[in-house]
C-alpha cells in the first residue's frame, strides 16, 4: 500500500459509505460528500406513528459477506435478523406458498406441478456445479453468461412456465426488470445465492440504521453537492457549493446519471457505463390500524410476488410484521412495490392516483384492507436500480480488468455491480482496494 493520501469520496449511498469505510480504516484522510440531507440513498427507515418503514431497499441477505463483515465490526449484529422465511407467489388468481429454503415446497405448495418442478430443480442444480465458486456480489465475475437476455435463455433453459412463475416475478419484484431487457448472468447469479443457503436478513431498527451507523464513523458532510470532478496536475480538484476540494483521489460513488453530470474527463468505456439506464418503481407503505385478521393473514408469508401474467401494476408486496415482528406495533404495515412498467408510467402520478390504482389491486390478496388503512406513504424511485442488460457485466469487467492504478479518479456505484445492496457495497469495496493498491 501507498503512505496515506487525501480522499475524496463524492455520494454518501452505500458504495461511497463502504468506500471511505474501509479507507479510513487503513489510515487515509477521508472526506465524504453527500448533496442531499441524509445518508444512504436507497436505504431509507422512516418512522411515523410507531410504525418502522423501509422505503428503499427491503432486506439483507446472509450471503452479503461485505454487509455482514461491517455489521459485525459496528457492533450491531444482535440487530441483525432473520425474516419469515415464507414467500407466495400468484397464479391462477391463487397465491401458492412456499418456503425459500425448501425447493420442494414449490410442488407441495401447488405452484409447480412436478414436471416444471423438476425442470427447474435439475437445471439450478446444473447451474450451481458451474458457478458456486463465483462471488454473488462482483458482477464482473459473471462476465461468462452475459451473452443473452434473461427471456429466451430461461424459456429454453427451464421452459416457457418457469420463466413466467418464477424467473419473471423475481426479476420483477427485486429489480423491477424484464427478463426481455436483462442478461441472463443476472437470474444465473442469483441462483447462486442457493450455495450460500442464504437467509433473507433484516435490522431491527430497519435498514437505513446501518448506512447511519458507518457515517458515524466517519467525516461526512451532508447539503454539499459536487457540480464538477476535475483531474489536475497534482491530484484531483472537486468543485462543491462556496469551497472547493483538493484531493490525491476521488471515488466518484453516485449513481450514474449523476456521476455524467460531474465528472468531465470519462474514458469512451467510462462514458458507455455512465450512460447506464435505470428501472423505475413506486414503493407504497400502507399502515394499517389493527392486525390482519385469521381470513386475511395470508398463512405467515412475509411476500408475495405477482407475475405479468396475473398482475396490473403490483410486482410484489410483504406484510413486514413477518420481517420483524416489532414494525407496526399493535397494527400492521403492508410494503407494495410497482412493477418497472408501472413505476415508469406513475412515478410522478400524484399520490392519491397510485393509492387508488394500487389498493384496487391488492384488495384482491387482502379483501377489505381499504377499511383498516391509517394512513400511506409513497416512496418515488425513478432510478430504482441500474438496468442489467446484456453488455453491462462485459464492460464492468473491462472497466475493472483494464484499470490503470495511476487515475485518479475512480468508479463506484450501483452501476457498476449487482444490482442489489451488497453489489453496490462491493464496487466501493473495490474502489477502496485500487486506492490501497496505489
Amino acid at each position: 500500500m501507498m503512505s496515506a493520501s487525501k480522499v475524496i469520496v463524492v455520494g454518501a449511498g452505500i458504495a461511497g459509505l463502504v468506500s471511505a469505510y474501509e479507507l479510513n480504516k487503513h489510515g487515509h484522510d477521508v472526506i465524504v460528500l453527500e448533496a442531499s440531507q441524509r445518508v444512504g440513498g436507497r436505504m431509507i427507515t422512516d418512522c411515523s406513528n410507531g410504525y418502522l418503514i423501509d422505503g428503499g431497499a427491503q432486506f439483507l441477505s446472509s450471503a452479503y459477506q461485505i454487509l455482514s463483515g461491517i455489521i459485525e465490526e459496528l457492533g450491531i449484529s444482535s440487530e441483525y435478523l432473520e425474516t419469515n422465511r415464507s414467500v407466495g407467489i400468484v397464479r391462477h388468481g391463487r397465491i401458492h406458498k412456499f418456503r425459500y429454503d425448501n425447493a420442494f415446497s414449490l410442488l407441495t405448495g401447488g405452484l409447480l406441478d412436478f414436471g416444471e418442478w423438476l425442470s427447474l430443480e435439475i437445471g439450478s442444480f446444473r447451474l450451481l456445479r458451474k458457478t458456486n465458486k463465483l462471488p454473488i456480489n462482483d458482477y464482473s465475475a459473471w462476465i461468462e453468461f452475459d451473452d443473452e437476455a434473461a427471456e429466451s435463455w430461461s424459456n429454453g433453459y427451464y421452459g416457457n412456465t418457469i420463466t413466467e412463475y418464477f424467473v419473471e416475478p423475481l426479476l420483477e419484484a427485486f429489480y423491477f426488470q424484464s427478463p426481455s431487457d436483462t442478461s441472463k448472468a443476472l437470474p444465473i447469479a442469483i441462483n447462486a445465492f442457493g450455495a450460500h443457503k442464504a437467509k433473507t436478513m433484516t435490522l431491527a431498527n430497519g435498514i437505513g440504521s446501518l448506512p447511519e451507523q458507518m457515517a458515524k464513523e466517519l467525516d461526512v458532510r451532508l447539503n454539499t453537492p459536487v457540480s464538477n470532478v476535475l483531474v489536475t496536475p497534482d491530484g484531483v480538484s472537486v468543485a462543491a457549493p462556496a469551497q472547493r476540494f483538493e484531493a490525491d483521489r476521488v471515488i466518484l460513488a453516485t449513481p450514474a446519471y449523476v456521476s455524467k453530470d460531474i465528472y468531465r474527463s470519462p474514458s469512451a468505456l467510462e462514458r458507455k457505463l455512465l450512460n447506464t439506464t435505470y428501472s423505475s418503481t413506486v414503493n407504497i407503505a400502507i399502515a394499517l390500524k389493527s392486525k390482519l385478521s385469521k381470513e386475511m393473514s395470508l398463512d405467515d408469508i412475509y411476500g408475495v410476488w405477482v407475475p405479468r401474467a396475473e398482475r396490473k401494476v403490483i410486482a410484489a408486496f410483504t406484510i413486514e410484521s413477518r420481517k420483524e415482528t416489532d414494525r407496526a406495533g399493535s397494527g400492521e404495515l403492508v410494503h407494495v412495490m410497482l412493477s418497472g412498467e408501472a413505476g415508469k408510467m406513475m412515478v410522478e402520478q400524484d399520490e392519491s392516483h397510485i393509492s387508488q390504482k394500487v389498493l384496487a389491486e391488492i384488495d384482491r390478496y387482502i379483501p377489505g384492507i381499504s377499511e383498516k388503512i391509517a394512513f400511506t406513504r409513497v416512496y418515488r424511485w425513478k432510478n430504482a436500480e441500474p438496468s442489467s442488460p446484456v453488455g453491462r457485466c462485459k464492460a464492468v469487467f473491462e472497466y475493472r480488468n483494464g484499470f490503470n492504478t495511476r487515475n485518479k479518479v475512480v468508479l463506484a456505484g450501483d452501476y457498476l455491480g449487482m444490482p442489489f445492496t451488497e453489489g453496490a457495497a462491493e464496487t466501493g469495496h473495490w474502489a477502496a482496494s485500487i486506492v490501497n493498491m496505489a
